[in-house]
């Protein structure tokens, strides 16, 4: 089929966010063998402001996409963090092209609803919405004619292409670490401090919290391969279902991750892929353990890489979106099938 994508492919950020959903959703709908046409609404939208200007810039980048539309003629349109993206704006795609569908997805959490009003302002336009949330959250969002359904973070083997599970012991530059912003988070910071004074003699990298700096592309991917263990730590963990990506790039790359539990992830991973923890505690506990017993703490790394390359790709992400957005049954047939919502 024609697809246009209109998402955020970040061209700003000169490949500093390389692993970001839009890309590796974006490489699969391509190697599901659709035509893709991409449309960098943020980018486009800075390209049409004088001032170059993201915000002035969105009443142009919702005309050029009717008229990238009207060009390309696609069967599908999909849509990824669409914020600019007005339902005026997809109205008019419909009328110009009836028979088209429409899906969209999201992988920020649902539960600022000021941030996702605008979710919830474009579903009667839409055929089907995708989220990285599960539950009550996503179910308030189905509609008859648009299901709700969750999506996991995708992976992609050109992007997470490292074997952290591989790397050579003399190469080893931290025990542990994390990546993420404490900034306006003083429960996180609070969380990770307390970890640190619990593990003062283990080597634990943390990256943009606790007053250090954030890495980004490469370098990030190095110090992701040459690591033991990686912290997978969300804002929240009583939403069933979310997680922020950080757990496709760690478990991508093939690193031991450790994830809170009571998220309700063990339906996407088993204990054998994935490590478990309930509170500082346990936490630092099970990173000493697994400091220490290097056969186990590879084989577990392992396992969970290839249940995200097998199952979570970008490839079969993008076929579960353009599936459900064109009612093909396929859909039932992903692990994740059970948490898709068919409205009212």
């Amino acid at each position: 089929m024609r697809i246009v994508h209109a998402a955020n492919l970040q061209l700003d950020k000169d490949g500093a966010h390389l692993w970001n959903q839009d890309q590796k959703i974006h490489h699969g709908l391509i190697r599901l063998g659709h035509f893709v046409y991409p449309f960098s609404i943020n980018d486009r939208a800075r390209m049409l402001s004088p001032t170059k200007s993201k915000t002035f810039g969105k009443g142009r980048a919702n005309k050029a996409l009717v008229e990238t539309c009207r060009n390309v003629h696609p069967d599908v349109l999909i849509l990824g963090h669409a914020q600019y993206i007005t339902a005026a704006t997809l109205r008019e795609i419909r009328s110009i092209l009836p028979a088209i569908r429409i899906g969209l997805w999201y992988v920020d959490p649902l539960w600022d609803a000021e941030e996702t009003q605008h979710l919830r302002d474009r579903l009667e336009v839409l055929d089907a919405v995708f989220c990285s949330t599960g539950g009550p959250l996503l179910e308030a969002l189905a509609r008859p004619g648009c299901p709700a359904a969750f999506i996991p973070s995708a992976v992609d083997a050109g992007i997470e292409c490292h074997r952290a599970f591989e790397t050579p012991e003399p190469e080893i530059l931290h025990d542990l670490l994390f990546f993420g912003r404490d900034k306006g988070e003083p429960g996180r910071r609070a969380f990770l401090l307390e970890l640190k004074a619990a593990l003062p003699e283990l080597r634990v990298g943390y990256y943009g919290c606790l007053d250090q700096t954030g890495i980004f592309g490469w370098e990030k991917e190095q110090v992701i391969r040459r690591s033991k263990m990686a912290l997978n730590l969300s804002r929240r963990t009583d939403v069933p279902l979310y997680s922020s990506s950080r757990i496709a790039e760690l478990m991508g790359n093939g690193i031991l991750t450790l994830t809170p539990r009571g998220a309700g992830l063990e339906g996407l991973y088993g204990e054998d892929e994935i490590v478990y923890f309930e509170g500082v505690g346990d936490l630092a506990e099970k990173v000493r353990y697994f400091s220490s017993q290097g056969q186990e703490r590879l084989a577990i790394a392992r396992k969970g890489w290839e249940r995200n390359h097998r199952d979570y790709s970008g490839t079969e992400v993008a076929r579960f979106i353009v599936d459900l957005t064109m009612r093909d049954e396929a859909w039932r047939k992903v692990p994740w099938a059970g948490s898709v919502f068919e409205g009212a």
